[in-house]
């Protein structure tokens, strides 16, 4: 599309011949107006690509006229048509209002075309330019982002290997704990059989602990023969139900209520037994952060974009500088957490290709979206998905 060109000028005799001068030797889109108030009401509707104004004109006068061009088009060629004696403001005006050029009455046409191209040109290669530099500056945030995750991936690792080490000499020791079974059958001393069933009771939950910390730390293939573990179209609803139900027997739920609704029967490709756990981590979580007496919501629903649980307390909630940090190794706000729940959650919904989302404000709870792909048409006789993950 040929650039699109406005001559203004009071003077008819200038518009007519400037604008015939440059309809006889361009293809450009030449129109003349000898009102400045007119130019801009018709730019309104066709935006300039050059402009060529006078700079004394009744009414408004050139530099204010090409102040609000420039305001509405920053990237038009502006170019002021000026007398000799006009010069100095013309020049000032190039500063001012951010011309291309000014052009001495008379003018040379050839040397006016040559000006107005070399503003075109220059404007194209400056739309270019910013172009590239968003795109690099894209370019660059997706980088820093990829940095963090190596970075993070990295301290997670080297996090993980101590881990994993600390987990298998710690369980070695935990197993001569068990000892004070013996100790606790045997004795006639109602204290010391106190002491020992406190340190099994301990054992209990340092062993429970150890558990976490291995699944967090072990490897996609878990170390179970060929790493991979089975995904079939299942009830979503059906496995929040049972996950719901086992958590009545969670001695952290006593006092407690969880609701359960179920606004909808969605069908994923999932693993059971790995939903349900996450599920049960959510929902202990919840019922943890929720004072005695409260209610904690379960809701099953689906919507275009898949299958969705969302887990709701009304606890005490986060600030942003606590919910950045959720899902840390070992970073939790309870004294007897480990801070290990919610990453393993993460985990295994992130391999099911689903998303995990917290949305928290102190003061007002805490609510969780687990969110699950929808399942793929079944063709039949298709074999269960195999996935990789502990």
């Amino acid at each position: 599309m040929p650039p699109r060109v406005y001559v203004v000028d009071d003077d008819r005799l200038v518009t007519t011949s400037l604008s015939t001068a440059l309809q006889l030797e361009t293809d450009w889109a030449v129109t003349a107006y000898n009102s400045a108030v007119d130019a801009l009401a018709a730019m309104a509707t066709a935006p300039a690509d050059v402009v060529l104004s006078d700079l004394k004109m009744p009414g408004l006068d050139g530099i204010a006229f090409l102040k609000q061009v420039r305001a509405r088009t920053p990237t038009a060629v502006l170019l002021l048509l000026t007398g000799y004696a006009d010069k100095e403001s013309a020049v000032a005006a190039i500063n001012e209002v951010g011309l291309w050029q000014y052009v001495e009455k008379p003018w040379d046409t050839a040397d006016l075309i040559l000006k107005v191209r070399q503003g075109l040109e220059r404007r194209d290669l400056l739309i270019r330019v910013e172009a590239q530099n968003r795109e690099l500056a894209a370019r660059v945030a997706e980088l820093e982002v990829a940095r963090e995750q190596l970075l993070a991936s990295e301290r997670l690792a080297a996090v993980g290997r101590v881990m994993a080490g600390l987990a298998h000499e710690m369980g070695n020791q935990l197993g001569l704990i068990g000892y004070a079974e013996v100790i606790a059958e045997r004795t006639a001393d109602p204290d010391v059989a106190e002491f020992a069933r406190a340190i099994l009771r301990a054992q209990k939950r340092l062993g429970a602990m150890i558990a976490e910390i291995k699944d967090f730390v072990r490897s996609p293939d878990g170390h179970r023969g060929d790493g991979v573990y089975l995904r079939e179209v299942d009830d979503l609803a059906a496995v929040v139900e049972e996950a719901v139900a086992l958590l009545r027997f969670d001695r952290d739920a006593a006092g407690r209520t969880v609701e359960l609704s179920l606004r909808a029967r969605p069908v994923a490709q999932l693993h059971r037994g790995k939903i349900m756990q996450a599920v049960i981590n959510l929902a202990r979580n919840a019922v943890q952060a929720s004072p005695e007496g409260a209610v904690v919501n379960v809701t099953v629903d689906a919507d275009a974009e898949g299958p969705l649980v969302r887990v709701v307390d009304h606890g005490a909630g986060m600030t942003p500088e606590v919910l950045a940090r959720i899902g840390e190794p070992f970073f939790t706000t309870r004294s007897e957490g480990t801070g290990l729940g919610l990453g393993i959650t993460r985990r295994i919904v992130e391999e099911h290709g689903g998303t995990l989302r917290i949305a928290s404000q102190p003061g007002q709870g805490t609510e969780i979206a687990l969110r699950l792909p929808l399942a793929p048409p079944a063709s039949p006789g298709a074999a269960p998905v195999r996935t990789g993950g502990p």
